[in-house]
């Protein structure tokens, strides 16, 4: 069993000291960090200082995603980049592989309509598609800052992720679509969304007047081939790191509390 843990740190140092206590309370082997502070020897200290192994940063290539893991160097490498993504290759002590693509995406903050976000949501799956056939294998999990909810369109049409809300319809045999076929994810992150599971209704919290705002956003997910949906054993949106609260006392985000985003935490039977 691997323990993942993925959060944008929104730039901030303040950060440090949060990923060392999650480390410590979560038992988490392989940290994912997007908009990672400049100071990642900081992270690194902090993290050894927990005593729960020896901690790196994963090297190799240049990375969006910064990866930081307590597991043997060739046991995680990196096989693919572009310019929101790369594909680790996995590997525990048996000859069994997974593909982990990190991402980070442009969000519409940034200018990007939805139409654009689905443009390259579409590039991203079918470099992940490309990927798996060139390695003979789809055992793949995405895991990031994706800017979208579940329901937008770069996640459901069957030319972007094409991550599906239920196990059953994830479990069917590939999509055909206009006489071509389409692989698809499964999303648990739907069954975290609103108040009726245990943790935050989201991973990000928009405060705005505009008259249309759902104000939680599942906008940080992890997505899962369906041959790994069975391997999938925990996945939680931490509110803590087990000492202290990442939400305001008005229970949201806030950039200027901590992150303007959650940690996500998930683990997967290797």
């Amino acid at each position: 069993m691997i323990s993942f843990l993925f959060w944008n740190l929104n730039k901030r140092e303040e950060t440090i000291p949060y990923i060392a206590r999650l480390a410590i309370t979560y038992r988490v082997d392989v940290f994912l960090f997007a908009e990672c502070p400049s100071n990642t020897q900081g992270i690194v200290e902090g993290l050894n200082a927990a005593h729960r192994g020896i901690y790196r940063e994963a090297s190799g290539i240049k990375t969006k995603v910064r990866v930081f893991s307590r597991l043997a160097p060739e046991h995680l490498t990196p096989r693919f980049s572009s310019l929101e993504m790369t594909i680790w290759e996995l590997k525990a002590d048996n000859p069994r592989v997974i593909l982990l693509a990190a991402v980070h995406l442009p969000s519409k903050a940034g200018g990007f309509l939805g139409a654009d976000q689905q443009a390259v949501a579409g590039l991203v799956a079918a470099d992940i598609a490309k990927f798996e056939d060139q390695e003979g294998c789809r055992d793949t999990l995405v895991v990031g800052d994706l800017n979208m909810n579940p329901f937008d369109p770069g996640m459901v049409v069957v030319t972007g992720f094409h991550a599906l809300m239920a196990r059953d319809l994830a479990a069917r045999p590939d999509w055909e679509f206009r006489g071509r076929k389409f692989r698809c994810f499964y999303n648990p992150m739907w069954g975290l969304f609103g108040d009726r599971t245990p943790g935050p209704a989201g991973t990000y919290y928009w405060d705005s007047s505009v008259p249309s705002n759902q104000h939680w956003h599942m906008l940080d997910q992890v997505l899962l081939r369906p041959s790994l949906m069975g391997r999938l054993s925990n996945l939680q949106i931490l509110a803590g790191d087990g000492y202290q609260s990442l939400l305001t006392s008005a229970g949201i985000t806030s950039k200027d509390h901590v992150s303007d985003h959650l940690p996500i935490l998930f683990q997967i039977d290797i």
